[in-house]
């Protein structure tokens, strides 16, 4: 035991000894008096800001952050971003719902100050001092602001009646030793503040419970508060005109503001009062009764405070090591909810958690509130964090321990969480990891992936990124990092490898200069040379590590070479490291010529990829009484120069196409079987946020084909059929295909070329999706195609290359000349199997069987476009998938004198959208007048449900577009 504390005692001093070298920061206290409106849903304040500078540099301005103005348009540094990470809530939200702030008049001894706005974010100012701020000198800033609070889009806003009010004050950038640091609001992102006090007085009508930063200073309210733990929230009652609440909560001792009613308005200095800055905001009331609370704080960077007339509130005492009593309390609205129910203890356990093992709370007062933020999780500020709704007990529980331990990374060791989010984020993690063992040390899953999942997940999501060259530094600035390299890297990377320093250092000494890290930076602005040096212990080997890692790509664990093989049902993630999983799996298909297939898939399909991949799925036919299936087997490799990646495959498939019987009654059929070689090449692209992939392909299609020839039978005169020859073709293909996989107006082209015996085919295909601001949107396709002999033209030629030719009416699955699109019954002329197309060529989705004529076929040139658009919400009774679609386009001969048709051919309709995209219905309603004529002749064929065609889309699978472009493969 003397040994173990000499230890302990000797690591204290090695991590202690930390050279400051004239450390400074700047100090900031605030007086801010704010008033909410319920009906407008915004706010006005003023605010009193005593500035002191500390560093050893004069001041002529400084810079403010106007972060509401981050949601005033739609062109914000948090707009751009939010597209680029795939949301679109808000640059598609109304006028109404959006925020800012405004009516600001910064002032110093009532002389306005002049401002300028930043070249580049709205949501910065710069304001110029009357003079010169020495060294060691103050200064106090005064204005009045008014914030109009928008939707809840990101960590704060309003949703109806429930306030989150975050990030809402004008704020001065923090000014250290790097220099100013005024940044824009952003989604992913955080902050860095000025640490100092806060004094505020929040004015709202008194219906409504407060939570906020800090100490509340009225005991009339700490009463009303406790009464609030039996409280139930209304629930809504029908009426005659709609939903409405039935109040069943007390009233709170009111505390009645008095002046005329009014706002502060936009006013030139000579109206402006002088004395303005000592009173309160002035309240229209509205016939509301208005309540004043005041809350104080020290030693923070920022404040927070939530509105909510139907909280309820939990509260409880937790004494710490030393004696001090801290108040715990939790606002919630699940009043309901078993887990919310445990709440405060999930507070006492966090906070007792964090103050034995890196330092003691040094607040008196810690709250949790459940608020919708705008995405899930939770959102941390100096003693107080909000967490999103309908969470089970243990997801709430490691909530709450994640975000109310960041009130030691973030509110007390302020780190610039921007530009170094691994100080904050990652290391926050590393403790959550360490709670998460302490409290659920065995995890037990029913769920069937979970239990296929190794013990550290995390692991696995680092080295899946890693492996294929997808994941970054982790001490990258937030806003460089990928929205999953966020996750995966900045929390979950960073977590592990502040593990493999413990583990390095010991456990004890890591802690131990953990808590002098503590003690050496509380209140300061630590820098990751900072965190280094007080992990500098030793010979210093285990901080050099570690922070060489930060600094590299690569994942957690070297991957055995070779790998043990090993079969398993349905596949695993368990020693991913070591074990190559055979995976096995059933399998089945239909066909009307196979009818039911059955079988078993084997593949190595898994996380992390592999380079070499297959997958071979045999199966047997229930009605050909043959072995057919799919197959493929590739070798990527990822070079790190122009290509992302190379992928070299083969891949092969076996059908029947035909059945029948032949003259003795015995069922036969034939089929195809394709082998197709192909070499792919993915650009790489330079910036890891890009939506944007190029590649190149080439792709030869070897295919056998088997079909019948039919022999008269002497006893009836009947033609039965027989088998036939085997044919041999092929087919060279080159593709270049671009894609943009942006939420916003995403688009793709492909420029292909193919040649056969005899003959080139040249086409070109664009898609591009026109977003709706309500929802849904337009897809535009246009297509065009070239089509030539190789040599002289011959009618054997034209007759050999009817399949290749390319046409503007939907294409059927005799037509699929590589045998790429899966088909019920490729041959079929009659049934349900006989109505499935392609979208291919030229995409007019009716059906004109029996006029070849009119299939707009071509062995010159087409061209058409296809549009489909959804219906505005609400138009149908019924959330249901339908579109609207137009296709309309010419090939070569109708411009020929005498053409069969006219120039332009049209069909709309209806199209019913299933299974994300993967089986569409097509229903034509209103087409050309050649094919209304033709129709007419065949009326067995011109019935409604006869017109209808389906497609069977799974080859167009899109993993981007599936994913939404989250996942990078």
């Amino acid at each position: 035991m003397k040994k173990l504390c000499l230890l302990l005692f000797i690591s204290a001093i090695g991590c202690s000894a930390i050279g400051q070298n004239a450390y400074w920061q700047q100090e900031v206290h605030y007086t801010i008096d704010v008033s909410l409106n319920d009906t407008e849903h915004s706010l006005e304040g003023f605010l009193k800001l005593q500035y002191i500078n500390h560093s050893p540099d004069t001041l002529r301005f400084i810079w403010f952050h106007l972060w509401p103005n981050a949601f005033k348009n739609d062109r914000t540094a948090f707009s751009e971003q939010a597209l680029q990470n795939g949301k679109t809530d808000f640059y598609f939200s109304p006028r109404e719902k959006r925020g800012y702030i405004n009516r600001l008049d910064f002032r110093v001894d009532n002389n306005t100050l002049k401002t300028e706005d930043h070249p580049q974010f709205i949501d910065i100012i710069k304001v110029y001092l009357p003079a010169p701020l020495l060294p060691g000198q103050a200064t106090a800033i005064t204005t009045p602001f008014h914030v109009q609070l928008p939707a809840n889009f990101s960590r704060g806003g309003h949703t109806g009646h429930s306030y989150k009010v975050t990030q809402w004050y004008p704020k001065p950038a923090v000014y250290d030793r790097l220099g100013w640091h005024p940044m824009p609001y952003l989604d992913q992102g955080e902050f860095y503040g000025e640490f100092g006090s806060f004094d505020v007085r929040i004015s709202v009508p008194d219906k409504y419970v407060v939570a906020a930063t800090g100490e509340l200073q009225d005991e009339a309210e700490k009463q009303w508060l406790k009464e609030r733990a039996s409280f139930i929230p209304p629930v809504p009652v029908k009426t005659k005109s709609g939903f409405q609440k039935k109040p069943v909560a007390k009233k709170a001792p009111v505390k009645k503001t008095t002046g005329k009613p009014s706002h502060y308005t936009a006013k030139s200095k000579k109206e402006q009062p002088a004395e303005i800055a000592k009173q309160p905001p002035i309240i229209n009331h509205k016939q509301q009764t208005f309540k004043t609370l005041q809350y104080k704080q020290n030693n923070v960077h920022d404040f927070a405070w939530f509105a909510d007339s139907n909280f309820v509130v939990k509260q409880d005492t937790i004494q710490l090591s030393s004696g001090r009593v801290v108040q715990a309390m939790s606002f919630y609205r699940s009043a309901q909810s078993d887990a919310w129910a445990n709440s405060v203890q999930f507070i006492k356990d966090a906070v007792h958690y964090r103050s034995n093992l890196i330092g003691e709370y040094p607040y008196n007062v810690v709250s949790v509130v459940e608020a919708k933020m705008g995405f899930e999780g939770g959102m941390e500020y100096p003693t107080i964090t909000s967490i999103s709704p309908d969470m089970d007990s243990k997801s709430l529980d490691m909530t709450i321990e994640h975000e109310v331990g960041h009130n030691w990374f973030m509110g007390i060791l302020g780190s610039n969480e921007r530009d170094h989010p691994w100080m904050d984020e990652g290391v926050n993690s590393y403790f959550d990891d360490r709670y998460k063992a302490m409290k659920y040390p065995e995890q037990h899953h029913s769920k069937w992936i979970l239990k296929r999942m190794p013990d550290n997940a995390s692991e696995l999501a680092v080295d899946m990124l890693a492996k294929i060259k997808k994941d970054q530094p982790a001490a990258l600035p937030s806003p460089d990092f990928t929205s999953l390299n966020y996750s995966v890297i900045v929390y979950m990377k960073t977590g592990i490898l502040v593990k493999h320093l413990e583990n390095a250092m010991g456990t004890q000494r890591f802690d131990s200069c953990m808590q002098a890290y503590y003690r050496q930076w509380q209140f300061r602005h630590p820098y990751p040379q900072d965190f280094q040096q007080s992990f500098t212990v030793g010979d210093g080997k285990a901080a050099t590590q570690f922070f060489d890692s930060l600094q590299q790509k690569g994942g957690i664990n070297p991957m055995a070479h070779p790998k043990k093989l090993k079969p398993v049902f349905l596949g695993s993630f368990k020693n991913y490291d070591s074990v190559n999983y055979i995976n096995l799996m059933p399998v089945m298909g239909y066909n009307v010529y196979d009818h039911f297939m059955i079988g078993l898939a084997l593949h190595n399909y898994s996380l992390p990829a592999h380079n070499l991949q297959y997958f071979l799925a045999p199966m047997y036919a229930t009605g050909s009484k043959v072995f057919v299936g799919i197959g493929r087997v590739g070798y990527t490799w990822r070079p790190n120069n122009t290509f992302e990646k190379i992928d070299l495959s083969v891949s092969g498939a076996h059908f029947s196409t035909l059945d029948g019987a032949d003259s003795n009654a015995n069922k036969i059929t034939a089929g195809f079987y394709k082998v197709a070689p192909a070499l792919r090449f993915t650009f790489a692209n330079k910036d890891p946020r890009s939506s944007i992939e190029k590649w190149l392909e080439w792709r030869t299609f070897f295919i056998w084909e088997n079909g019948f020839q039919y022999v008269q039978k002497s006893e009836d005169g009947e033609f039965y059929p027989s088998k036939g020859k085997t044919t041999q073709r092929y087919l060279n293909q080159v593709s270049f295909n671009v894609a943009n996989y942006r939420v916003l107006y995403p688009y793709d082209v492909r420029l292909q070329v193919q040649q056969g015996d005899g003959f080139y085919r040249a086409s070109a295909t664009g898609n591009y999706y026109f977003n709706y601001a309500s929802s849904g949107g337009l897809q535009m396709r246009v297509f065009a195609a070239k089509f030539g002999y190789i040599g002289a033209k011959t009618v054997a030629k034209q007759f050999s290359t009817f399949a290749y030719q390319p046409k503007l009416t939907a294409v059927r699955g005799n037509e699929d000349y590589t045998y790429s699109n899966y088909f019920i019954g490729r041959n079929e002329n009659t049934g349900l199997a006989s109505q499935q197309i392609m979208m291919r060529d030229g995409g007019l989705k009716i059906r004109t069987d029996l006029f070849q004529g009119l299939q707009g076929r071509s062995d010159d040139w087409i061209a058409s476009m296809n549009l489909a658009t959804t219906l505005p919400k609400g138009l149908l009774p019924l959330n249901l998938p339908v579109k609207i679609f137009l296709d309309a386009g010419t090939y070569a001969d109708a411009w020929k004198k005498n053409a069969a048709t006219s120039r332009f051919l049209y069909v709309a309709g209806l199209q019913v959208n299933l299974l994300k995209d993967l089986l569409n219905v097509y229903v034509p309603i209103v087409y050309s007048k050649e094919f209304r004529d033709n129709l007419k002749t065949v009326p067995d064929e011109n019935t409604f449900f006869k017109k209808i065609s389906f497609s069977i889309d799974v080859h167009r699978f899109n993993i981007h577009k599936a994913t939404e472009n989250k996942i990078p493969f």
